[in-house]
């Protein structure tokens, strides 16, 4: 699957973060539902709960997309989603998950979902070329970076970060850049760098998860405070990302979206309704050299 070239518009910045919007001449997925919004059932395993699996059932009238780096909060432990992943109407699946509450093991089955994310320093570990045995106690790692922070979680909760985090003083999401017409993602700049592009099927898919995005790398902002140059990235750092991602193009096995090549990684998901070609409904690429990829 080809990627189709990539718009960039100018930057906003917020402290060391810069959201630049992101458009496409490509066509996208359609028909699709998202966010808040989805009729998702998630709940442990009826086999018995396992740490990397949950299993998720659609109970909306249209196929659901569901995002890697969703969290899915509840049940004997807080995860979150691995990768993407579209449900039909009635489909029921197990999908990938990781652990974001290392400290707890128990309570119900099931699991609540309002399509908030993880923050970008959680989702990198996400996001490697490669992942391994390795990777649930290196997402631990991240996530253990935001105690006392705002708040000691007991349970190591990435949740309770997240929500202490927003209350905490200093996010005015009145301020953000509000999404501009056809605007079908975002490149997000940290420390004077690009670090991640995310781009939807369409604007509407985009528009369900934008507010998501910038509030969890709020945490992301000050937990670095200090530490990262509050500078705004260049343009030209965002359009480097993006023509690195456009020149590698993607494979595309069934309905996933993979590229890589050592210093620039991608996935995603496609969809296709009955007789069409499948489009692109979500995908993310991210720059493996950036700082905030390593431990």
């Amino acid at each position: 699957m080809k990627i189709s070239t990539l718009h960039i518009g100018a930057g906003t910045q917020l402290g060391p973060l810069t959201l630049f919007p992101l458009w496409t001449e490509g066509r996208g997925a359609v028909g699709l539902t998202t966010g808040a919004a989805a009729n998702l059932q998630v709940t442990e395993l009826a086999s018995g709960p396992q740490v990397s699996k949950l299993t998720v059932t659609n109970r909306d009238t249209k196929p659901v997309l569901l995002l890697e780096g969703e969290l899915l909060e509840g049940g004997h432990q807080h995860r979150v989603c691995a990768r993407d992943a579209i449900l039909a109407p009635g489909e029921t699946r197990d999908i990938d998950t990781y652990c974001v509450e290392q400290g707890r093991w128990g309570g119900a089955s099931v699991h609540g979902r309002s399509a908030r994310r993880a923050p970008l320093n959680v989702r990198a570990e996400l996001n490697r070329a490669a992942r391994g045995q390795q990777t649930q106690g290196r997402v631990w790692q991240r996530v253990a970076r935001y105690q006392g922070l705002h708040t000691i979680s007991g349970s190591g909760s990435l949740v309770e970060h997240l929500d202490a985090g927003t209350r905490h003083a200093g996010l005015d999401l009145a301020k953000l850049p509000r999404p501009i017409e056809g605007q079908r993602g975002v490149v997000v700049g940290f420390g004077g760098k690009a670090l991640m592009l995310e781009l939807f099927g369409s604007h509407k898919l985009f528009v369900q998860h934008y507010r998501s995005l910038v509030e969890a790398a709020w945490l992301d902002i000050q937990l670095f405070a200090g530490n990262v140059p509050s500078i705004k990235t260049p343009a030209q750092s965002a359009r480097d990302l993006a023509v690195r991602l456009a020149e590698l193009g993607t494979r595309l096995d069934g309905t996933a979206i993979t590229t890589g090549d050592g210093r620039v990684t991608a996935s995603g998901i496609a969809w296709a309704p009955p007789k069409r070609m499948p489009a692109l409904a979500h995908l993310s690429s991210w720059d493996t050299h950036h700082p905030m990829m390593a431990i």
